[in-house]
């Protein structure tokens, strides 16, 4: 009797000293058979030392009347070697990551989506505020949901309904952007659609709709492109960022929010790793494509100007990989953008703001003249206008007349782009 309540003890402490680090490790764990979700706490620690107490009462319990007290799993080898096998590495991964807490170290690393799981459960709109999260693009519009009075067509955006299937022969014009290209009733890419349909550039039947969704920064919109733009076979794609990549970021950049693609195995090991410190580090020092971002006190940008820079070259390469014009638009701004902004959060000061977007107004040139690509310098074409009268009062929207601007110059620079007779391969001058 003793020595199967020995034995009986033993197992206990021996599914203890495994459950404790795979909680400690996966954060939590599901027994689907009992019907059990376990999460990880510190107490969780303690776990292993109730069947230790409990066999050592009983040990010494058994040894006063028995001189040769019975012998349990624990008296034997390969039960002390197991324990040790599983309880060392335990001990020095839980001292690791205190040591790494204690020195401040923190990588973050973009959250996974596993490759397969691309099926989403049908969506009704009548059930949707309009934005919802998205591992991939951190939030999207509800394809035929009415956001603040306007209709998501069923592509997505702020914009008419569009075939994604395009014409044969038809030119197709897409406008990326934030929300200055997502705003108006209509967008300035719908007026920018019918002066392309009333005064074509060319003898082709041509069109324009925008992919923009508000609040996304360069980063973001790339990222969109890269899932779901290039498929829908553009000839002109136009950029309109910087707002949003030059707003405070918090403890992380962009870059490091959005969720990248694994398989399902990588994808089980990569999600324990980036929940651990000593993991975080560990994935460091693999070379890689992945984006991180090292935790320090003053925070980011949401997309600092060595990522915009790099980011707009990137989104050059997959326009024109996708066999497309690339057209870089610098975004204006009024003589002073309103402190509402700072109030919100985007910046320490008004001055700072302005600072900031006219740095990132200079990268824009400076991407577009270093790659050749074309640029709608909006910025100093509303420079010699009215701009109160073109530009709502926060010093970043337009007004209808600011769209219908934004439109005809956009329409003059296509007309512009398309005189040249291999347009579609020629670089800007």
């Amino acid at each position: 009797m003793a020595r199967s309540m020995l034995i009986g003890i033993d197992l206990l402490l021996a599914g203890s000293l495994l459950l404790v680090p795979l909680l400690w490790l996966f954060s939590s764990l599901r027994v689907e058979a009992l019907g059990l979700a376990l999460a990880w706490k510190k107490a969780w620690f303690f776990l292993p030392l109730a069947p230790l107490f409990l066999r050592v009462a009983l040990k010494a319990a058994v040894t006063r009347w028995i001189a040769f007290p019975p012998r349990g799993l624990a008296e034997s080898g390969w039960y002390k070697k197991l324990t040790l096998l599983v309880a060392g590495p335990f001990v020095f991964f839980v001292a690791l990551e205190q040591a790494f807490q204690v020195v401040g170290y923190e990588a973050h690393l973009p959250p996974v989506v596993v490759r397969g799981d691309d099926a989403t459960p049908g969506e009704d709109p009548s059930e949707s505020t309009g934005l919802i999260h998205c591992d991939e693009l951190r939030y999207r519009f509800v394809p035929g949901v009415v956001w603040r009075g306007r209709k998501v067509n069923q592509l997505g955006f702020l914009d008419r309904e569009v075939n994604p299937v395009k014409s044969d022969g038809s030119i197709r014009v897409i406008c990326m952007g934030d929300s200055i290209t997502a705003q108006g009733s209509p967008p300035y890419s719908w007026r920018l659609h019918d002066l392309l349909q009333a005064n074509p550039p060319t003898d082709d039947p041509w069109e324009a709709f925008n992919m923009a969704v508000h609040g996304y920064s360069s980063v973001i919109g790339l990222r969109l492109f890269e899932l779901r733009g290039a498929a829908l076979h553009p000839d002109i794609v136009t950029l309109y960022y910087g707002w949003n990549d030059h707003w405070l970021g918090g403890r992380m950049p962009d870059r490091a929010r959005m969720a990248v693609r694994m398989s399902p195995a990588r994808a089980k090991v990569y999600e324990v790793l980036r929940n651990k410190r000593f993991g975080q580090w560990l994935l460091s020092r693999v070379p890689s494509e992945r984006p991180m971002a090292w935790s320090r006190a003053e925070g980011y940008l949401r997309v600092p100007p060595e990522d915009y820079v790099e980011t707009l070259t990137a989104f050059i390469a997959a326009i024109r990989a996708a066999g497309a014009v690339p057209v870089l638009i610098t975004a204006p701004r009024t003589e002073r953008p309103h402190d509402m902004l700072v109030k919100r959060g985007n910046a320490v000061s008004v001055e700072e703001i302005i600072r900031l977007h006219d740095a990132y107004i200079d990268l824009t040139r400076q991407v577009a003249r270093d790659q050749g690509a074309h640029l709608l310098d909006l910025a100093k074409i509303f420079m010699g206008l009215d701009r109160d009268a073109l530009m709502q009062a926060d010093g970043i929207h337009m007004t209808n007349d600011g769209l219908d601007a934004v439109a005809r110059y956009l329409h003059q620079k296509i007309t512009e782009i398309t005189r040249h007779p291999d347009w579609r391969t020629a670089t800007a001058l």
